[in-house]
């Protein structure tokens, strides 16, 4: 557990750049939506074509946003050795995509249960099952589990073996402490706004949040692997 905090604490050091621009992109985001005329016209144009295509949306969108371009930009720029693969682009597009119907399912579970509406007791309960139910049991578990999969040529046997014992304070706990600085304020913007948007804005967020990281951070040593935060809802 102090082995988890230890390294919880060495991605938000490193990562504090990144976190404080999406944390002002956020914050914009937020208040032009309910301020600027022209950038609430142009996100619930995008929160049509997300209710017009439905589930098609959530899987293509989060598909790009979480799995390929994730995948394509760090080697492109040279900050990933070895280059990414075939293999890896189409498996991490495949995964997010099925990532996207998981996250687009849970918002409208959240908006069934606690209403769609933007009042701040609606915004702090949606977010709280959000970071401290679903994240830590489903949402960050099972990425952690598809790059290890992914790393161990997707052999069950081999995953297995790496996984080893204790494997949530090692290898969930330190990713899970690091993201909450990223993501509860995200979120909190998230359910801010109309259901149609939340899956569109969280790609966003994601989006940002990997072009940023891959422009401000470098993973240094073994250490420094927890200080890589993986995109998350």
């Amino acid at each position: 557990m102090v082995a988890a905090w230890r390294s919880g604490r060495i991605a938000i050091i490193h990562n504090r750049i990144p976190t404080i621009i999406l944390w002002v992109l956020g914050v914009v985001l937020i208040v032009g939506y309910f301020q600027w005329p022209l950038m609430k016209e142009g996100l619930n144009w995008i929160g049509d074509v997300k209710s017009r295509f439905g589930f098609f949306f959530s899987f293509l969108s989060t598909a790009v946003f979480g799995g390929f371009l994730p995948a394509i930009i760090p080697g492109l720029i040279g900050r990933r050795e070895p280059e990414p693969n075939a293999r890896n682009i189409i498996s991490a597009t495949l995964f997010w995509g099925c990532k996207g119907l998981e996250i687009d399912l849970f918002y409208r579970l959240q908006a069934w249960t606690f209403g769609d509406t933007s009042a701040w007791q609606t915004i702090v309960c949606k977010t709280m099952v959000d970071q401290f139910i679903y994240v830590p049991l489903v949402g960050v578990v099972n990425i952690v589990l598809f790059y290890l999969w992914r790393d161990n040529q997707f052999s069950v046997r081999k995953t297995w073996l790496a996984l080893g014992q204790h494997w949530y304070p090692k290898r969930v706990l330190p990713l899970l402490i690091s993201n909450w600085v990223v993501w509860i304020p995200a979120v909190a913007i998230i359910y801010a706004l109309p259901l149609p948007l939340q899956l569109p804005i969280q790609n966003l967020v994601l989006c940002f949040w990997v072009l940023i990281l891959v422009v401000f951070t470098r993973v240094e040593s073994d250490d420094s692997q927890s200080a890589v935060v993986l995109p998350m809802e």
